[in-house]
């Protein structure tokens, strides 16, 4: 038998290699396999006496606010004949969150107030309302998928959830990524495991949820100096020390044709990242997978979007990177994600899902209707992808000192105080027009365009009207890049003004020109004629 599980396993690793997976990386597939948490939809019951309702009801949690200090209460949990007492639990969650007499999300630390506790093997699970994904399934096969392709990833699963004799219906349940979890999927757990929080990037202080020396960020700051190397083929090199790059090149590639723009190559969000000691690499954890395959956001989205995760954006625009990125999309597309495999894989864990549920239960064709809808978007987004593949975009070609107008611009608004947009015709001008909506008031007009190394200006006209220059304020008009933070150049003026904005590419880059409007009052009017992408003269 041990001779049998060992050829397995030999093929296993073969096959990894043959797709593009580390060898280390296959071995994540296997880990803490067999849980029968994550198999059928466990029957929680959670008590909280109303002392602690009473302190949760005090936490109020504003998406795109800071977040308040999260507060634990303690809970009984029940689970048949299992009773854990002295549980640690908090709220959680950031657009999805709800309060405590909602459908809230939450999350159970079981020996934070009774060391040693444990449930199922766990000393930490969460419990997502899942609002954004009804059917419960996008967790659970996003993160079978990565673990299936040697990327780590914490498990998930359905669960039905009974808060103080509510009913909040099906949830999902997913594995906590502290130190217990480390231990099960690395053969080390000395190195720091960070949380990238929401929309923290490598560059921030981001908190270390484990580690025996979690105060030395000795092994970020490396990761960060060598994306920012200016040098291509150091830069390579130098990321290859650091990082597992064949890993994070699956990691990206299955982030993109899952369509996860949540993620950490696209979205710079919903992730962890550990150091493995063992072998002195960085290893990226996606989190986040509710919303897959064109939910808030189209299936058509391209697979070579414009990577705002820092370690994305650096490695592929190094030519090369980013030719072994799209061959491992190709090579995924294949073999591991071919439509029927993925059909099949969803209605396995629907039938997972309900198995002991009864015919009339709600959360039945709940999760039935969701299988449905997921598979139909699986369908479109691979068409979708193999189209990309057939014919991927190729840099802009302009001359030296070239230059070219830009087209093909979209609106999107700002994230606090959404300004409103439109297009018109003024004395002979077509115009994008931006109108602030009140305070913290913004919005901008966006063209992406792939651009290979060079030295770059983009300019054009642009005025405001009805807006007032104020001492500590960031209103007018300004013509940046995605990323770019300086509002130095932001301009407020009565005629029309050209604005001029410089910026580099090393390599191959998507770059996303903006023209924006910040302001509480008053518009920005931006000349489509004008606007211009100009490559300059090296000196």
């Amino acid at each position: 038998m041990r001779r049998i599980w060992k050829t397995h396993f030999a093929l296993l690793l073969l096959a990894a290699v043959a797709g593009g997976v580390s060898l280390r990386a296959a071995s994540y597939a296997k880990a803490g396999a067999g849980d029968e948490l994550f198999s059928s939809p466990p029957r929680l019951r959670i008590e909280i006496p109303d002392e602690g309702l009473r302190e949760l009801r005090e936490y109020v949690q504003v998406w795109r606010q800071a977040r308040p200090e999260r507060v634990d209460v303690r809970a009984t949990v029940q689970e048949g004949d299992k009773t854990c007492t002295n549980v640690a639990v908090h709220l959680k969650g950031s657009f999805s969150f709800q309060p405590i007499d909602g459908k809230p999300s939450l999350t159970l630390n079981f020996d934070k107030f009774a060391p040693g506790q444990k449930f199922h093997g766990h000393t930490k699970i969460h419990l997502n309302n899942s609002v954004q994904d009804p059917g419960c399934l996008s967790e659970q096969f996003a993160r079978e998928l990565f673990r299936s392709v040697g990327v780590p990833a914490p498990r998930a699963g359905p669960a039905l959830v009974n808060l103080n004799g509510r009913d909040l219906g099906m949830c999902v349940l997913i594995e906590g990524a502290n130190k217990e979890w480390v231990k099960r999927n690395f053969a080390s757990a000395k190195g720091n495991l960070y949380d990238g929080g929401s929309g923290e990037e490598i560059t921030r202080a981001l908190e270390a949820d484990s580690g025996e020396n979690r105060d030395d960020r000795t092994d970020l700051t490396n990761l960060v100096k060598a994306a920012r190397e200016p040098d291509l083929k150091k830069r390579l090199a130098r990321l290859t020390e650091l990082l597992d790059v064949e890993e994070f090149i699956t990691f990206a590639a299955t982030e993109a044709f899952i369509g996860h723009w949540d993620g950490y190559a696209i979205g710079g969000n919903n992730y962890r990242l550990f150091h493995d000691a063992s072998r002195g690499k960085m290893i990226f954890i996606p989190g986040g997978l509710d919303q897959l395959f064109g939910v808030s956001s189209s299936p058509n989205m391209s697979i070579m979007p414009v990577f705002k995760g820092l370690v994305a954006k650096s490695l592929f625009a190094i030519p090369e990177a980013r030719q072994r990125y799209l061959q491992r999309i190709e090579s995924l597309s294949t073999n591991e994600f071919r439509v029927a495999a993925l059909h099949a894989r969803v209605d396995r864990l629907a039938k997972e899902a309900i198995a002991g549920l009864p015919k009339n239960h709600a959360a039945r064709s709940q999760i039935e209707e969701g299988a449905e809808y997921l598979k139909v978007r699986i369908s479109s987004r691979a068409q979708f992808v193999a189209k990309q593949l057939v014919a991927p975009a190729r840099p802009v070609q302009l001359a030296r000192s070239g230059e070219m107008k830009l087209v093909n611009w979209n609106y999107k608004s700002g994230p606090t105080a959404p300004a409103q947009s439109g297009r018109l015709m003024q004395d002979g001008r077509q115009i994008l027009r931006v109108t602030g909506r009140g305070p913290g008031s913004s919005g901008a007009w966006r063209s992406t365009l792939l651009l290979g190394t060079g030295r770059y200006e983009f300019t054009g006209l642009a005025r405001t009207e009805g807006v007032t220059a104020q001492p500590g304020e960031t209103n007018g008009v300004i013509l940046r890049m995605s990323g770019e933070r300086s509002v130095e150049s932001i301009t407020v003026t009565d005629e029309w003004k050209t604005l001029r904005y410089e910026f580099e590419v090393s390599g191959v880059e998507d770059v996303e020109l903006i023209c924006e409007f910040r302001g509480a009052q008053g518009m920005g009017l931006f000349d489509v004629g004008s606007l211009r992408l100009v490559r300059l003269a090296r000196d």
